[in-house]
């Protein structure tokens, strides 16, 4: 008896120097909350979509592209990625504006026209990528929340809509701005709350969600907020006329660029201050990688932070030290990016410890719109007028 009790107290004392693990639930409690490899890299705006090995892109050497019908072209789509690699783009082609959908080697899957916006065309996807939300225009209807499924199906539009980039939470709920006042909205497109004292501006609306679908975001124009899944404000902090992104690390600390200052703040998990990195190229968000160091982009330099702020590397982005734009991740927490050299766009990428892997001019014109990753391995690409996209092996 003596002898089975030793046993089980020296299997006691072994065991009781492990971690515990609970495979219920095999999320690490410290792993990055928005955005991650996987689904930041692919722009889908759920923390929750399938997950893709995200495949480094390896030579930085041109590969297909796609060339648009000529015309009057407005700013700033953006890329939204599915799981598979196929891609969905708003042209902005005057009034005969058109929603796209491509495969992963550039062939036009569908095409819907008529669908317009003017600045920041953003699209995300819901939980099983089965649908899509973006806020656009057509003949008859003004800016409108528009869902179509991914077989390029109208399913429902919600008018009044502010232009943004929806949310999508844990149970399928849109987060975006309706009526100029933060919102959820059911996916069949009914509303389920608004806080009208959460306003938002015209392209300025960013949206975050955490592990517990509390919202964070801007409220116009020099407030980062909190809202509870219920609508409710938990808290505010003031800090500069607009930010650009909203991102989250595995501790709930919460960063963004201001436009005004230049700066990147790091806020903790109860909105109070820890600090700020001077000198940072503001239109574009910080990213994190999968070990919750930041990312960010200070003028011609790449530059890691652990989340204390210490700078851990830098390096310049480009040869001829064009400002760096446009941060990327892929699932080696490679880092990839965009910059304007007068009427050139390069791109650029460094290994996650901040060596230089290889840059490319695409010769495609001036940069506004982020950069993309898609799951096969391939960067793509596409200038302020998007009369071209292209993408990089």
């Amino acid at each position: 008896m003596r002898y089975i009790l030793v046993l089980v107290l020296f299997s006691l004392l072994i065991c009781g120097c492990s971690e515990s693990s609970n495979p219920v639930n095999p999320i690490l409690i410290n792993s990055p909350i928005w955005p991650m490899p996987g689904y930041n890299a692919r722009n889908t705006s759920s923390p929750y979509s399938p997950s893709a090995i995200m495949k480094p892109v390896l030579n930085g050497i041109p590969d297909w592209s796609f060339t648009f019908p000529a015309g009057n072209l407005s700013d700033g789509s953006q890329f939204c990625v599915d799981s598979r690699g196929f891609i969905y783009f708003l042209h902005q082609l005057g009034t005969l504006g058109a929603l796209y959908k491509f495969s992963p080697d550039g062939n036009v899957v569908w095409k819907r026209d008529s669908l317009m916006q003017n600045n920041f065309a953003a699209i995300s996807l819901s939980r099983d990528e089965s649908r899509i939300y973006f806020v656009a225009y057509k003949p008859g209807i003004n800016d409108a929340l528009f869902c179509l499924d991914s077989a390029g199906n109208y399913k429902w539009h919600l008018p009044s809509a502010l232009v943004t980039k929806p949310a999508v939470g844990s149970d399928g709920t849109i987060y975006s701005f309706y009526n100029n006042g933060l919102a959820a909205i059911s996916a069949g497109g009914n509303i389920l709350w608004t806080n009208a004292l959460v306003t938002g501006s015209y392209a300025q609306n960013y949206i975050a969600l955490d592990r517990d679908d509390n919202i964070y975001t801007i409220k116009y124009p020099s407030t980062c907020v909190k809202v509870n899944k219920s609508g409710a404000i938990v808290w505010q902090f003031t800090a500069v006329n607009n930010f650009s992104g909203l991102v989250i690390d595995g501790y709930g600390n919460i960063y963004f660029s201001g436009y005004s200052d230049n700066r990147l703040y790091c806020i903790n998990s109860s909105g109070q201050l820890k600090w700020t990195k001077e000198n940072i190229n503001s239109y574009f968000s910080p990213v994190i990688t999968s070990d919750n160091r930041i990312i960010a982009a200070t003028q011609i330099y790449i530059v890691s932070y652990d989340t204390s702020g210490t700078e851990k590397w830098r390096c310049t982005g480009f040869t001829n030290q064009t400002a760096v734009e446009g941060l990327l991740l892929d699932g080696s927490d490679n880092v990839y990016y965009i910059g304007n050299a007068g009427s050139e766009l390069l791109a650029g990428s460094v290994s996650s410890n901040g060596s230089k892997r290889w840059e490319v001019n695409t010769s495609l014109g001036t940069t506004l719109p982020p950069p993309v990753l898609l799951p096969q391995g391939k960067m793509l690409i596409a200038p302020k007028r998007a009369f071209k996209i292209q993408a990089v092996n």
